[in-house]
Order: C-alpha cells, then structure tokens, then sequence
C-alpha cells in the first residue's frame, strides 16, 4: 500500500514540476509583452504628448510592471536631482529575481532605456525605435518555440513521474 502511495506521489511531483517549469516559460513570455507594451506607451508620450521621463514613469499604470514602475520612481530623483533610473532599476528588478529575461533579452531592454530624458525627442525616439523594434522581433522569434517548449515540459513532467511508477512496479 505504502509502495502505490509513493508511486502517486512521485507521478504528482513530476506533473508539477513539469507545470512550474512550463508556467515560468510563459510568465518570461508574458514580461516581454508588457516591456513592448510599455516601449510603445513611452514612445506615445514623448512623440504626441511630449512628456518628460519622470511624468511618463509617473503616469503608466501597469499591473503586471508595478515592480518595475516603483523602482524607476523610486531610482528617479536622488538628492533633488533627477537621474535617468532605468537601468539602475532594470538590474535591482533583475537582482531581486523580478524578471526572468535572457541577456539578449536584457541587453535590449537596458539600451531601450540608455537614452531616456536626453536629447531631442526625435533623437530619442529614434533610439527607442530600433530596440523596440529588436525586442517585438526577438518576441516573435521565440514565442512559438518557448510554447511549444512549454508543452513540452507539461507532458515530459507527468511521462517521467509515470515512467518512475511502472519502474517501481
């Protein structure tokens, strides 16, 4: 009895380490969505609205980048003076484990922001532009692979938790 207890167990713990893994492939999918979401609301500030960064960090609203927009706020002024704080922001986010991006990934997002608050707006938006434009491709690129590679981890988590049971029997 104790022996088809423990085959159970070991076919759940698989199943959920396949869903844990699977699920923490589609958050990573889900950030890059809300970074290029959040690229092209900047970009519509500076280019419609002409708003300046601090007022841009201090007006979007974003659940899913709540973390992100705190730190920027909070990184922004030091001292009375305002800083650029994205890429101080984007490591503590990356340190604290708040974000799940590859170095590629990373490297993109940091640069998006590298310019922020200087020069002319259409100097910047320029900038933006082409690493938006990176990162929209780099997403298109790898959302079908990590779903499938998502798929993947779901199915192997519960194949090898029931491969461990018949090789208990």
């Amino acid at each position: 009895m104790i022996k088809y207890a423990g085959m159970i167990l070991i076919a759940v713990l698989c199943t959920a380490c396949g869903f844990l893994f699977s699920d923490n492939i589609k958050y990573k999918l889900k950030q890059l969505e809300i970074f290029i979401k959040f690229f092209d609301n900047i970009m519509k500030y500076i280019k419609i609205y002409k708003y300046p960064v601090e007022k841009i960090f201090a007006v979007y609203h974003d659940e899913g980048l709540e973390f992100f927009l705190d730190k920027l706020k909070k990184n922004g002024r030091i001292n009375g003076i305002y800083k650029n704080p994205w890429e101080i922001s984007l490591q503590e986010c990356r340190d604290e484990g708040l974000i799940f991006f590859k170095n590629e990934e990373f490297k993109i997002i940091k640069e998006f922001g590298a310019r922020l608050g200087t020069g002319r707006a259409e100097e910047q938006l320029a900038h933006m532009n082409l690493y938006a434009d990176k990162l929209k491709k780099i997403y298109k690129e790898e959302s079908v692979g990590e779903l499938n590679l998502a798929k993947l981890y779901r199915w192997s988590g519960g194949l090898i938790g029931l491969f461990i049971c018949i090789l208990l029997i």
